[in-house]
């Protein structure tokens, strides 16, 4: 059986069809999916997004940590001989190797990263962009600096109001466009939170090319295209950076004509099991699923089974950080046989609720709308 759903505006489709049954999450940390590798989206540059199975587990392992790059890898010479460069409006030009960087004491922090094109492909009509389904996200424990202290090593100049980083990738962002290398900016004031890292280890192992080798900047709470990879240069500079990365890409356009940077993870949930077009049984069921913002902890989650008409609280579970995801579950008997409709949203601690659609865009970024799976009960 087939259905269509049209949701307040946006429409998702549903192929119900028999599957198995439940897989235990015995392991609530990291578990390893039986469909082993990224889904593909793209060969060069590198694109794909962590597979349905890991979408149970709070840490996500780094072979299966989605990947988003806009440019093909550095090069072995280019890594091999990497350094880091801070220059600009500062008292004191810096250039740091990777050892240099394990010398200053590392931070860790669990981080919750998503793609600001995440479930892209939910959209109609159809946008151009990467077609990810639900899989650009993932999370992993980061270590490394501090930003804020190598920023306080160089002495910020009073002239300055950004900090320019240049990723070592480059190449034509779209026909006609020159060659340029991968540049995002932060202000001074996001530059100085002290959870922005300068990370060299992921998951307590040395980042690996695809995650951005040797070193590559780690932004909390913002979707991924500010966390550049790669990094190899550090620029303080006297007005606001517009290249195309951020004034014609990552932007949400306004009818008015204007456009708005997209910048921190909009609140959001999935649910991980069941999986749409699953047969159940009238049994209970443990629905299950995760749910993250970009402004702080989730504080409650709710289900629908019935398409949000009517919703109950779920249980949150796991550990609970500032800018990592929340697991929760919720226990379900169903009362009926037929086609079901379920549906989870999320709210964080500063009141921000989970929409039930996402606002259609041009570029296709900061959907987090609800997502309904359809489930068959007999």
């Amino acid at each position: 059986m087939s259905t269509q759903l049209i949701l307040e505006g946006m429409m998702l489709k549903c192929t119900c069809t028999e599957a198995g049954t439940a897989k235990a999450n015995e392991e609530p940390l990291c578990t390893q999916p039986d469909e082993i590798g990224l889904v593909p989206i793209e060969q060069d540059p590198l694109i794909g997004e962590t597979p349905q199975g890991t979408l149970q587990s709070w840490l996500t392992p780094n072979s299966l940590f989605y990947v988003r790059n806009h440019y093909s890898f550095p090069t072995p010479e280019e890594t091999n001989s990497w350094s880091l460069v801070i220059d600009g409006h500062v008292s004191t030009q810096l250039e740091l190797t990777l050892d240099d960087f394990r010398q200053f004491p590392k931070q860790t922090l669990p981080i919750t990263m998503e793609c600001a094109g995440n479930n892209r492909s939910d959209l109609q009509p159809r946008v151009p962009g990467n077609p990810f389904q639900n899989g650009a996200i993932s999370t992993a424990i980061w270590g490394g600096v501090p930003l804020n202290e190598i920023l306080a090593k160089v002495g910020i100049k009073s002239e300055a109001v950004e900090v320019l980083f240049e990723g070592l990738d480059s190449g034509s962002p779209e026909p006609g466009v020159d060659t340029e290398p991968y540049l995002r900016s932060l202000s001074l004031d996001m530059a100085g939170n002290p959870n922005v890292l300068l990370a060299y280890e992921m998951n307590g192992e040395p980042l690996s090319l695809e995650h951005g080798y040797p070193l590559r900047l780690i932004v909390p709470g913002w979707y991924g295209m500010a966390s550049v990879k790669w990094l190899r240069r550090m620029t303080l500079i006297t007005e606001k950076f517009h290249g195309f990365f951020q004034g014609e890409r990552y932007i949400i356009e306004e009818k008015d004509g204007t456009s708005v940077p997209v910048t921190d993870i909009q609140v959001k949930s999935l649910i991980s099991w069941p999986q749409p077009g699953m047969a159940l049984s009238r049994d209970s069921h443990n629905i299950s699923g995760l749910a993250w913002s970009g402004s702080g902890h989730i504080n409650r989650v709710q289900v629908s089974h019935d398409g949000g008409e009517t919703w109950n609280d779920a249980q949150l579970v796991g550990p609970r950080y500032e800018y990592a995801w929340q697991q929760w579950n919720y226990d379900w008997t169903p009362d009926s046989d037929g086609h079901h409709i379920i549906v989870a949203r999320a709210e964080d601690e500063k009141g921000n609720v989970q929409p039930m659609d996402t606002r259609w865009n041009r570029l296709g970024y900061v959907i987090n709308g609800v997502k309904p799976v359809c489930v068959n009960v007999s």
